[in-house]
């Protein structure tokens, strides 16, 4: 597998980790009255949500520099 063909499947795998994330975070915002254990999940899940971004941002920098 050439280094393209990786960065390629990189990226599918950071993509279905953030869809995955993104309907579960869907699923708490429609929810009424959630209660403070749903609260924490909610903010965990945003929380994971910016960390995956912020971090594939970084490697794709690094990885276009290069």
């Amino acid at each position: 597998m050439s280094d393209k063909d990786k960065v390629i499947e990189y990226e599918l795998q950071i993509e279905d980790m953030l869809h995955a994330l993104q309907d579960r975070l869907d699923e708490l915002d429609k929810a009424k009255d959630l209660d403070d254990f749903e609260k924490g999940r909610q903010l965990a899940y945003t929380e994971i949500m910016d960390i995956i971004k912020t971090r594939h941002k970084m490697i794709m920098d690094v990885v276009s520099d290069e």
